[in-house]
């Protein structure tokens, strides 16, 4: 797969092409493609939720990058778990480029391009959070702005975060005759999410984006106070603390925050 979004779609068209000459047959379109928050979001307003730790959390501002999303044909355990970042198997959908999404519209927002599918069965999606090339060590793309607060116990803690995933995301390798065995595109990409559709003439590809799930481990008890009037707290860019560490794994989380669809 094309590992540059600026110049992705070419070689993806060829790549889905491809797979419109193997055996099952399936056969080339476009379609539009669309992003939005949970059905259960109300546009305009505050979106509330209890997290599994115990806090009411208030999310006033969630907006998350998306860079592009592709559907596979196989099942695979995890990118994490290969030494490749692109999952094996056959690409039969993408759409190979992203927006801003406010995560707290339930109305459905459209990507700015045209997607590419064959008609062949899907069984797991990726969603690309990156601004750019796939693998350049220094992407300063935001993929995730949120403000709000969380209660619990008669506290409350306002928060704000601002997430990028560059040099401070890169894992350093623990052996040192494999120095790249930790790329950082594989913390650029959520796989694999489960799904079974099969793309067809006139469709369209809709992703829901539930911000809870980003929350589901925090602790914002442990948060660091950067303002004491009015207070604030302030999630990190790193993974160096707790809270900041979960909401990263949140948002890279493949089951519970990303519901990829076919709608007809």
């Amino acid at each position: 797969m094309k590992r540059s979004l600026d110049n992705g779609m070419l070689l993806a068209v060829a790549v889905v092409a491809a797979s419109c000459n193997a055996s099952t047959g399936g056969e080339l379109i476009e379609f539009d493609a669309f992003a939005a928050g949970p059905e259960a979001a109300s546009g305009g307003e505050a979106y509330v939720f209890e997290s599994p730790r115990g806090y009411t959390v208030t999310l006033r501002r969630a907006v998350l990058h998306v860079g592009a999303v592709y559907l596979n044909k196989s099942v695979q355990t995890s990118v994490g778990a290969d030494t490749s970042c692109y999952l094996a198997g056959q690409y039969v959908a993408e759409v190979p480029g992203g927006f801003d999404v406010d995560v707290l519209e339930p109305t459905l927002q459209p990507f700015p391009v045209q997607g590419f599918a064959t008609t062949d069965r899907a069984k797991t999606a990726e969603i690309w959070l990156s601004g750019g090339d796939i693998d350049a060590e220094t992407d300063p793309t935001v993929v995730a702005s949120v403000e709000g607060e969380a209660t619990k116990d008669g506290e409350t803690f306002p928060f704000d975060a601002t997430i990028t995933i560059s040099e401070s995301r890169v894992i350093p390798s623990t052996d040192p005759s494999q120095p790249g065995v930790n790329p950082i595109c594989k913390q650029r990409i959520v796989t694999p999410i489960a799904v079974d559709l099969k793309p067809t003439d006139g469709g369209s590809l809709v992703v829901r984006i539930d911000p809870a799930g980003w929350f589901s481990n925090v602790e914002f008890d442990e948060l660091e106070l950067v303002d004491d009037d009015p207070p604030l707290y302030r999630f990190r860019d790193d993974s160096l603390d707790q809270p900041s560490r979960n909401l990263f794994n949140g948002l890279r989380a493949n089951s519970g925050v990303y519901d990829v669809r076919w709608d007809e």
